[in-house]
């Protein structure tokens, strides 16, 4: 009895107070409503494009789970049990807004479109309220703090654009935003748990606060090009997207963390099932280990490979903002280029995050593949690897057809994987070799190279997601450990599989194999013999 009436009391607590903030949330939007309604009349452009990446970011999340076969959330569970963290991706963008046309603008914008995002989503109508209130209270307390801090939202009364965001103040407003979001969102915990709760409260702050610091670190410089050279805007999104997606990772697996030691504190709490307990905490610990070593992988990920071309975006964009009237059109041109090249690095990074998560997800599924020859699919791997690389040499040997079934651009992402990595590896005038033979019943891709091979008892967890021999900040290339990682899931999918040996006759360098198993169709004879030097 004594149980349920303390559990009905934690539930009107926190009713009443989803309420409060909900009401108190709608009040500062209608509030706000007819000023950012001025705000946008005057000024549209900037203010309906910032708003429209508001709702661009608030959506995203919603779309990956969709790709991924799930719902999509964006911040956890409902207002009673807020499991997920508080930060999203449009805050940066909602910021902009705040720091360049007044906290009225932005506070609108962030609530407006975190409501509709919810409810595309098909979340209940008090959920919907709560997370808008939750955002737009947070927003406001963050443009109150700039203020006071010294800061002018919308702009100074004669604007120097740009360059009028005062840091100081932002570094205020920004600490205050993640203050305030915070604590509306974890004070639901603590109502409905009591005084125990307030160490699940304190569990994963520093991952929320790196978050945090990293994405809204971006909002003055989203302001400044905004003012000044409005069609790069977009552009911005790429880098932001890189951000949120490794960071959600290690949210993700701090999150995991905690719920696996909260599991273990039920198991403790049961004497009746002393036997089940410790097989349980073995299982707890190894998933403690697990969750631990992924968060460090991704933390380092982000570090090591998002932030060089990250920085590189924002800088050169940031010239372009600073001095782009005083530069040659060649010059401009030449920023535009180097920001251009970097976000395609950072595309690529995040597509291959995209699919080791497809992977984790749905797994491996039986497919009908078509018949291809091989040894053709090995032409074309090698044809597109001239072009990456063209100081090179490159070599195919492929004597026969080599009939097996598969995908054909499995085949060529793997074989292409294997090519980039053989060149990156390998001295400067170091060839590599693709081979495609006949062994047994299996058509073998094979690529060498020259360069320092892996040691045999590396030649699984290499294969591992996040995982490279040279990891650290000195390594010679690249990459976030993941295509040979996603190499071995696509040609597990194709019936075959991928593997490291050494080369023949006792050579450097390392030699991977990809097997087919071959077709019973007797092959057209045709042999022929490909050399192919790029230089």
């Amino acid at each position: 009895m004594e149980l349920r009436a303390a559990r009905a009391a934690a539930r009107r607590r926190v009713s009443a107070y989803t309420t409060t903030v909900s009401m108190a949330g709608l009040t500062l939007l209608v509030l706000a409503a007819p000023a950012a309604a001025r705000v946008a009349g005057r000024d549209p452009e900037p203010v309906l494009l910032l708003a429209t990446l508001v709702l661009a970011a608030e959506l995203m999340p919603l779309e990956l789970g969709r790709l991924r076969g799930g719902p999509g959330d964006r911040r956890g569970g409902p207002p009673e049990n807020p499991t997920g963290d508080s930060t999203t991706m449009s805050q940066p963008f909602a910021f902009a807004l705040v720091l360049g046309w007044g906290t009225p603008a932005g506070v609108v914008a962030l609530g407006a479109c975190s409501a509709l995002a919810d409810l595309l989503a098909g979340k209940a109508a008090r959920k919907v309220l709560f997370n808008s209130a939750q955002l737009a209270t947070a927003l406001g307390a963050a443009g109150m703090a700039y203020s006071l801090a010294g800061g002018h939202p919308g702009g100074p009364p004669d604007p120097p654009w740009p360059g009028h965001v005062s840091l100081p103040a932002f570094a205020v407003a920004a600490l205050a935003f993640f203050v305030v979001n915070n604590l509306l969102v974890e004070a639901v915990l603590v109502l409905a748990g009591g005084t125990p709760a307030l160490g699940r409260v304190r569990q994963g702050v520093g991952v929320r606060a790196w978050v945090s610091a990293m994405l809204l670190g971006m909002a003055p410089v989203v302001t400044v090009i905004a003012e000044t050279s409005l069609g790069l805007v977009p552009i911005l999104g790429l880098p932001t997207a890189a951000v949120y997606l490794a960071c959600r990772g290690a949210i993700q697996a701090d999150r995991e963390r905690a719920r696996a030691e909260a599991e273990a504190e039920q198991a403790q709490a049961s004497a009746a099932e002393q036997a089940r307990l410790v097989e349980g905490e073995q299982a707890l610990i190894r998933q403690l280990q697990e969750s631990d070593r992924l968060k460090r992988d991704l933390l380092a990920t982000v570090s090591h490979e998002l932030k060089t071309p990250l920085t590189v975006i924002l800088g050169t964009l940031g010239t372009l903002s600073r001095r782009g009237a005083a530069l040659e059109p060649a010059e401009r041109r030449e920023f535009v280029d180097m920001a251009i090249r970097q976000g395609t690095r950072l595309k690529k990074l995040i597509e291959q995050l995209l699919l080791a998560a497809r992977f984790e997800q749905t797994g491996q599924e039986p497919a009908e593949h078509p018949l291809v020859d091989a040894a053709a699919l090995a032409r074309d791997a090698l044809a597109a690897a001239r072009v990456a690389h063209p100081g090179r040499e490159l070599v195919l040997i492929a004597r026969e057809v080599l009939p097996v079934r598969a995908a054909p651009e499995a085949v060529l992402q793997v074989l292409g994987n294997l090519l980039d990595n053989a060149a990156k590896y390998s001295p400067d005038h170091g060839p590599v070799r693709l081979e495609a033979t006949r062994y047994g019943p299996l058509a073998v891709l094979a690529v060498e190279d020259t360069g320092p091979g892996v040691p045999p008892a590396d030649r699984e967890r290499i294969f591992e997601r996040f995982t490279q021999l040279d990891s650290g900040a000195t390594r010679r290339a690249g990459g976030v450990g993941l295509g040979l990682y996603i190499a071995r899931q696509l040609a597990n999918a194709q019936d075959g599989e991928l593997v490291v040996c050494d080369p023949p006759l006792g050579g450097h360098g390392a030699r991977f194999e990809l097997r087919l198993p071959l077709t019973p169709i007797a092959p057209s004879p045709n042999p022929v013999a490909y050399a192919a030097s790029s230089r």
